[in-house]
């Protein structure tokens, strides 16, 4: 069986890019915060600015605010995310709407030695896994903002890399619990919440 995600490792991630595509975007700016037995480990938080080799949209800027002269200071990709990939190191990676980071991180800390583990937990996922569980049917993707009203958390800093995954971690934590008490409480099952929603969806279509 499967161990307790109360008895997991986890780093919950969040980045900030210049768009969605990663063939042509980059990363602006990243958090790491680290989810140990189920304490969410604040003074941990790794993150920054980085520095990308195109200036940012107009309307990446209008989403996360940094503009090109915020960023002249920055470290390069490689140097920024050194901290994120030593940390990430022997945990299971948080995030919402994860194929986001996945697709941005996966190349930067590929070159630092730390490789994108496979399974990764997706609150987006977990919350439409919850709604289906509890018998409301499969809600389709919700934002970040709305699925932490929905559990009655605050939404910090949104699209702030810090204040995004502080609102994805303590999400995490809300929800892994509530799908504990339904019996989907370990880390197998977190991860694979993407199957569970499919295969529902495949049934009730």
């Amino acid at each position: 069986m499967s161990r307790s995600w109360r008895r997991a490792r986890f780093l919950v991630v969040d980045v900030e890019t210049t768009g969605l595509d990663p063939a042509r975007d980059e990363i602006v700016s990243f958090a790491g915060l680290p989810v140990d037995e189920g304490r969410v480990l604040t003074a941990a938080v790794v993150g920054g600015l980085v520095h990308p080799e195109a200036a940012p949209a107009p309307s990446a800027v209008e989403i996360h605010g940094l503009r090109t002269a915020d960023l002249a200071a920055a470290p390069g990709v490689a140097e920024a995310l050194r901290p994120l990939a030593d940390t990430m190191r022997g945990r299971t990676p948080v995030a919402h709407a994860a194929w986001v980071e996945r697709a941005f991180l996966k190349k930067p800390l590929g070159a630092l030695g730390t490789r994108m583990p496979r399974r990764m937990v997706d609150t987006a996922l977990l919350w439409r896994l919850l709604c289906i569980q509890r018998g409301d049917g499969d809600p389709g993707w919700c934002a970040l903002p709305t699925i932490a009203a929905a559990l009655g958390l605050p939404a910090h800093r949104p699209h702030v890399a810090e204040g995004d995954a502080l609102t994805t971690a303590q999400a995490f934590l809300a929800l892994a619990t509530h799908l504990e008490a339904l019996g989907r409480g370990s880390v197998r099952e977190l991860t694979g919440a993407a199957w569970f929603v499919r295969g529902w969806r495949l049934v009730h279509s």
